[in-house]
């Protein structure tokens, strides 16, 4: 049974950019030598890195790196984004509140709210029972409902319509500058890779070598 991955262990085969959330190989690993970014896009939309033979999620990697320990609960990203691992985007949650932040719109565009009758629904879970928060007029004010109550029930880990909204809004915002912090620290790497110095050369008979220059003509 192989042991349990250290944080030791992981900051020497792995660097961590916290403002990016993305790896990078300290060493050669297989094909991927070091300066290259470590990890593969999982199914389910997570970024997945195996290391010593054993597959992990980046983002729980994220908080050992960061923190030295494995984390004790589930690993909530605060902007729902599963490709964002910076650490500021990363918290320790219940499963029941990991499932609150999640995204679920229905055909309308709105979360919590279904038509019926010609008149907007709105409903919310709270602990595995479903509440009734009215009928209203239109979508944007049963949205509007399911926003307030789940303020009241979720708390922090609310994911409300508005919320979607702006996170929409930004997203688009968000990837072009990690794409560019990601770009910025491959071409960093890149000039940190090459300026490696010289090697003095070897010494014959332990007398320092001579220019060619300065060697002595043979006699004619």
């Amino acid at each position: 049974m192989k042991s349990r991955l250290t944080a030791q262990r992981l900051r020497e085969l792995l660097d961590y950019a916290p403002e990016t959330g993305l790896f990078y190989w300290r060493v050669r690993r297989g094909s991927a030598g070091a300066g290259r970014q470590a990890g593969s896009l999982h199914t389910v939309g997570y970024r997945v890195i195996r290391v010593d033979g054993v597959t992990h999620l980046a983002h729980r990697l994220a908080w050992l790196h960061v923190h030295g320990d494995h984390p004790i609960a589930e690993i909530d990203h605060v902007n729902g984004n599963r490709m964002d691992n910076r650490i500021t985007n990363l918290r320790q949650c219940s499963r029941g509140q990991n499932a609150r932040n999640v995204t679920t719109r229905n055909a309308c565009g709105f979360k919590g709210i279904y038509h019926r009758r010609s008149r907007w629904h709105a409903q919310i879970s709270v602990n595995g029972r479903r509440t009734y928060l009215g009928s209203y007029e239109n979508a944007e004010q049963a949205a509007a409902a399911y926003d307030s109550a789940a303020r009241l029930h979720y708390d922090e880990f609310a994911r409300t319509n508005e919320t979607e909204r702006m996170l929409g809004k930004h997203f688009a915002v968000l990837r072009l500058i990690m794409s560019a912090l990601h770009r910025c620290v491959l071409a960093f790497r890149s000039i940190a890779m090459r300026r490696v110095p010289e090697r003095a050369p070897a010494k014959r008979d332990g007398r320092a070598p001579t220019s060619p220059r300065m060697a002595t003509r043979p006699t004619p």
